[in-house]
């Protein structure tokens, strides 16, 4: 099977409780507890404006989640099979424009991954509803955005935010609020390679 097509039929879904971890794995940087807060993390709002915690050269938090086969998983286990977007707080707009350009992003060796703070069933619904080929991640109480310093708890969800992280998990680039180019625009200046429908090798930098 093609990277393309097991990315495209795998679902992700937030854990809303612990799991075990690999001790032959890289270690997290952060879990989903039965909380669903990040583990030794006060769960006070915050004082400002959410923005992203994890500017360029920061190392993106590692969140564990439940795969849709039931798998425990973490971030690093996508990253082995390429560079990430990962997007918060996406409209259905949003979605469909990441649709749009999910194959060349892939074939560029980046895979999209939304966070979308809603329940599995209602996850999959959207993914029916909008025909969509990408990885969703439930998170319906918002532990990852508040991870990565996007949730704003007076809104009750993160802010529309995205985050390019490399295989080595380094952000590369991130923004608050959609941006006005394209993603393979957008990939291509923060990884420094051309998105133009060729295969071409995840980042390695």
């Amino acid at each position: 099977m093609s990277l393309a097509s097991w990315f495209a039929v795998t679902l992700l879904a937030a854990a809303p409780r612990f799991g075990a971890v690999n001790g032959n794995d890289v270690q997290p940087m952060g879990f989903i507890n039965a909380a669903g807060a990040q583990a030794g993390a006060t769960t006070s709002a915050p004082a400002e404006a959410p923005r992203p915690k994890y500017a360029s050269g920061n190392k993106a938090p590692d969140f564990q989640y439940q795969s849709y086969d039931e798998l425990w998983q973490n971030l690093h286990n996508v990253l082995e099979h390429g560079d990430v977007l990962l997007v918060f707080g996406a409209t259905d707009v949003d979605l469909r424009t990441i649709e749009r350009e999910r194959e060349t992003l892939v074939k560029g060796g980046l895979l999209p991954l939304a966070v979308v703070e809603k329940t599995d069933r209602d996850v999959w619904a959207s993914v029916r509803r909008l025909g969509l080929t990408f990885s969703l991640l439930a998170d319906p109480r918002g532990a990852i955005g508040a991870q990565y310093g996007v949730f704003d708890a007076s809104l009750g969800h993160s802010v529309g935010s995205w985050f390019v992280i490399d295989r080595k998990g380094r952000v590369r680039s991130s923004g608050i609020g959609m941006p006005s180019q394209s993603w393979l625009a957008v990939a291509s200046t923060a990884l420094g390679r051309s998105f133009t429908g060729g295969t071409q090798s995840a980042s390695t930098r």
